[in-house]
């Protein structure tokens, strides 16, 4: 197999929580040198967005850690020597706290014409610019919630998935940066947009509504409707209280699905041919199919389902999809050291001919574990380091004043 193919690639990431870890994630994961800034005392009460929690270990493997305050000159000029040799600079700080720091993108770009500049914001250019914003809220603010949850109660996605979002389409900005830099030797500055990435999700329905002239309705309603795009598209009860999910997804996998559980007379009733008929009948047909997987275990319905070339899938939680056959097998998952337990986290969910993902190091769970390694690279001496910790300006395991 080749190389990863961003090995050699030198990226620094000043980044908190999910969008701007899950953008140095990605590099990392390709392949980058990806240096993960921190202050140093994060982890503290002061800092509770550097906590060592499951999602750190998540979003921060394959990167080195270091640890420094940067709001002090002597730390300043570790962060200017770290950008000045980076290809790509990654951040996402509230509006403005980078410029004040003296590493936004016009001075870094003054040090490094050739940097890539990738910022992830609350907002895009606009009124809201200078706004703040976080996953839920940019979920609520931007129609998504509204769309995901019932009638008058909207509810976020189950994961954070604006942030990741957000993160992964400034990644692709990142990536068409590079292939511009190598036709004209310059850089740019990429911004990614948390309420433009939920905006980005909605656009479906918005579409659908500016069409037909009618307003939207959340996603669980336009399923129950009678009548509606797909009549059979909902979770079934199996024995034991287990669920799975079964969606008739065109008129052939209809008659299918009704030899598999069991449903001959319904499949030879020409008023249920066509989908359209089908929606006309719903409730009726959602307690034959409940009622017919209802003593059946759920791994025997799958089963049934997947040989009848029906699409159906098992209800999981976070913990029991671990045991799935398909999660369990070679290259699904990747090692992982979980605040010192051993585990399993997927990989970036893609595959390619040429390489394969790899853990080539555990997320630094001591604040600043490559703190030393990286000063020496940056041309400080051993003498220099020590000064520095002593004036706990920086922060690594076996430096001065280390605990």
């Amino acid at each position: 197999m080749s190389q990863l193919p961003l090995t050699g690639m030198r990226v620094v990431e000043f980044g908190q929580i999910i969008s701007g870890p899950t953008a140095g994630l990605i590099f990392a994961d390709m392949g980058a040198d990806v240096v993960k800034v921190e202050p140093v005392d994060a982890g503290g009460p002061a800092r509770p967005n550097n906590i060592r929690n499951g999602s750190f270990f998540y979003f921060n493997r394959n990167k080195r850690g270091l640890a420094v305050n940067i709001a002090t000159p002597e730390g300043l000029e570790v962060a200017r020597r770290l950008v000045t040799r980076a290809d790509i600079v990654i951040e996402n700080m509230a509006p403005g706290t980078m410029d004040r720091l003296g590493l936004g993108y016009a001075k870094v770009s003054e040090m490094n014409p050739r940097v890539v500049y990738c910022s992830i914001k609350g907002y895009l250019t606009g009124p809201y610019s200078k706004r703040t914003l976080m996953d839920e809220p940019g979920q609520m603010a931007s129609g998504l919630a509204y769309m995901t949850g019932l009638p008058d109660r909207p509810l976020r996605a189950g994961a954070s998935v604006v942030d990741m979002g957000a993160a992964t389409y400034a990644v692709i900005g990142v990536m068409a940066a590079l292939l511009t830099r190598e036709k004209t030797g310059k850089g740019q500055h990429i911004t990614g947009g948390l309420f433009e990435t939920a905006l980005f999700y909605v656009g479906q329905h918005m579409s659908n509504s500016q069409l037909s002239g009618e307003a939207p309705v959340p996603m669980s309603t336009a399923r129950s409707a009678k009548g509606g795009r797909t009549a059979i598209y909902d979770l079934f009860k199996c024995k034991g209280g287990k669920q799975v999910f079964i969606g008739i997804m065109s008129d052939p996998q209809w008659p299918r699905a009704c030899a598999a559980l069991g449903l001959d007379d319904l499949a030879a009733d020409p008023a249920l041919k066509l989908n359209g008929g089908r929606g006309a009948q719903r409730d009726m047909l959602m307690a034959r199919i409940g009622k017919a997987v209802a003593d059946r275990e759920a791994e025997d319905v799958v089963d049934a389902l997947v040989q009848a070339g029906v699409t159906v899938a098992p209800l999981n939680t976070p913990v029991t999809v671990l045991e799935d056959r398909h999660v369990k097998s070679e290259g699904r998952m990747l090692p992982a050291e979980i605040g010192g337990k051993a585990g399993r986290l997927p990989p970036l969910p893609f595959e390619s001919s040429n390489y394969k993902f790899e853990l080539r190091q555990h997320a630094p769970a001591d604040t600043g574990r490559d703190t030393g390694e990286i000063l020496r690279e940056l041309g400080y001496s051993a003498d220099e380091v020590d000064e520095l910790a002593r004036k706990g300006l920086v922060r690594g395991p076996g430096l001065a004043g280390a605990v």
